[in-house]
């Protein structure tokens, strides 16, 4: 029986019937860089029958140091948008690599066997057969939570070895170049959407309890893993992705009461949520949106207790220009920032008004941002927009613009400060985007673009939603990934364990990857300067805008020549 196997970059997908990209053997990272790649695998020679392996790594590292993943495949029915353009792994049906299954990368192997010897990777829950044809991945991080590693040279030998006799039946083994020197501080902000109420609903909790709370607390660990520095703050429940006179699940960090018509607030709650994040690795805050999503129309979903009884007061049915409202914000806001001074947030957090108005809206948004404008300034503020009439018209301080907006090139020219975010809607011509049928180089390259482009962060609407659009339905994302508007991964990049713990995906390593390039051309700049970085950049890249990107293996090898780059500098 033979087995063959192949040494690839993370930016490669490994298909059950081919491996699309070039093989590596060697590769460099910095002290304090996360480092990831994979060995696929399978029997050869047209075996069909299945063969039980073990793997076993062995470094000059500690294993402690490695981490390790085995890579799993969901269902996709529909691949691209309706725009297709060339950016994609793949345009048919079929499985895609996506989740990473954690295992454990130091082994005690143990025969369990009873007619026959049959070693097992003791206490693994995620095992391997190599079945029929069929590739596999290990998915392997070298030094996944960004600590200082000794430079120098090092080595990763990854063995596969069947499980009857732990014979090595193949091998891969990487020769990796750790500079001495460090990347420095992230100084991008990154939010995805938390989205509270679609973990209660998936895992079948009540909102705030201590098992949502430990649930939550493991998908907060993985957003900062993955470089997501802030997070949303439900004071009140989002008025997001919510049809008009209809609601999503309550969840309400703010207990608020009225007596005598003077509000009180405890932020027990909300004091509680914020501890839960910082202490797993997040420090900027993005208060949930004033008024309702796409206009600016009415408020959000806000419970009060008025003379004892807790009764939802303000929501669809009240004017966002309400003038009970405008008094409730008031009173709010000022509340707010001296229980934000007490714990410590400052201002660190981001105040958005109504997500993605549209010219037609200017005026209610004008109104609504007038409302609070007051009681906000010294913090930041904004929200996505397409249209730079809300920055030119001083409504917004720092946009989030479509990578896809028509505009854009303006923002990038006159905006200080800006970020970009991509949807669904932006899935075509090019643009960046983190879908699952996308190529590794698509989702990894906004790093270099965003340095390029002095973008200040990336955001995006989906970290873990589940339910389908304007919130129906609740899908299960690891057997119907397509569960929103069909297209594969839009909603999310983390995937719902069954033991309540969150699964990563491999979208989440690259997107992080790309922050930590972005990371390497601030280290370069430092050296050499920006207008000499960019003069590299554009002698190794060409033209860098967000329409468009190179193949994984120009991706990888830019990354690898700015590594030298950065090695002849120290």
């Amino acid at each position: 029986m033979k087995f063959e196997s192949k040494l690839v970059s993370s930016l490669t997908k490994i298909f059950p019937d081919a491996v699309q990209g070039e093989t590596i053997s060697t590769a460099s990272a910095l002290k304090n860089e996360p480092f990831s790649f994979q060995v696929a695998f399978r029997t050869a020679d047209g075996d069909l029958s299945c063969q039980p392996v073990c793997i076993r790594v062995e470094s000059d590292l500690p294993l402690s140091d490695i981490a390790s993943y085995k890579v799993g495949y969901v269902p996709v029915l529909r691949c691209t948008s309706a725009r297709p353009d060339p950016y994609y792994d793949r345009t048919e049906a079929g499985l895609f690599p996506d989740p990473l299954f954690r295992r454990q990368t130091d082994h005690n192997l143990v025969n369990d066997g009873f007619w026959a010897p049959r070693y097992f990777e003791e206490g693994e829950k995620y095992i391997y057969n190599s079945v029929g044809t069929a590739w596999q991945g290990v998915w392997l991080t070298v030094n996944e939570d960004g600590n200082e590693i000794a430079p120098g040279e090092h080595y990763v030998d990854v063995q596969i070895c069947r499980a009857y006799d732990l014979e090595v039946v193949t091998h891969e083994r990487l020769e990796l170049t750790i500079l001495d020197a460090c990347l420095p501080p992230m100084n991008l902000i990154y939010t995805s959407w938390f989205h509270c109420d679609c973990i209660a609903d998936t895992y079948n909790v009540p909102v705030f309890s201590d098992r949502h709370y430990e649930i939550m607390a493991s998908f907060v660990r993985e957003a900062a893993r993955t470089g997501m520095n802030m997070i949303m703050l439900p004071a009140f429940t989002p008025p997001l992705d919510t049809p008009v006179g209809k609601e999503r699940p309550t969840v309400q960090l703010v207990r608020v009461k009225r007596d005598n018509g003077e509000y009180s607030f405890d932020f027990t709650e909300m004091e509680r949520y914020i501890n839960m994040c910082r202490d797993n690795g997040i420090s900027f805050f993005e208060h949930n949106h004033m008024f309702t999503q796409w206009g600016a129309r009415s408020t959000p979903k806000i419970f009060v207790e008025v003379d004892g009884v807790r009764q939802q007061y303000f929501g669809w049915d009240t004017d966002a220009g309400d003038p009970e409202y405008a008094r409730f914000l008031k009173a709010y806001l000022r509340a707010l920032k001296e229980f934000l001074n007490r714990v410590g947030v400052g201002k660190r957090i981001f105040f958005p008004i109504s997500d993605e108005p549209n010219p037609k809206n200017e005026e209610l948004f004008n109104r609504a941002y007038n409302l609070i404008a007051g009681e906000i300034e010294g913090y930041p503020s904004g929200d996505s927009i397409s249209h730079f009439r809300y920055y030119e018209n001083g409504s917004i301080h720092i946009p989030s613009v479509s990578v896809a907006s028509e505009e854009l090139d303006r923002f990038i020219k006159e905006c200080d400060r800006f970020m970009v975010y991509s949807t669904g809607e932006s899935l075509h011509s090019g643009y960046p985007n983190r879908v699952i049928t996308n190529t590794g180089a698509r989702m990894r390259f906004l790093g270099v673009q965003m340095y390029v482009t002095h973008t200040g962060g990336y955001a995006h609407w989906g970290y873990n939603y589940y339910y389908d659009t304007l919130s129906h339905g609740l899908f299960n994302p690891m057997n119907d990934p397509c569960g929103y508007d069909a297209l594969p991964g839009t909603s999310f990049i983390v995937y719902p364990g069954l033991d309540g713990t969150a699964i990563p995906s491999l979208r989440m390593k690259l997107e992080y990857e790309g922050f930590c390039d972005n990371r390497a051309l601030q280290l370069l700049e430092e050296k050499i300067g920006r207008a000499q970085t960019l003069a590299w950049i554009k002698e190794q890249l060409g033209e860098v805008t967000y329409q468009g990107c190179p193949s994984n293996e120009t991706v990888f090898a830019f990354r690898q020549s700015l590594n030298r780059k950065l090695a002849g500098l120290l």
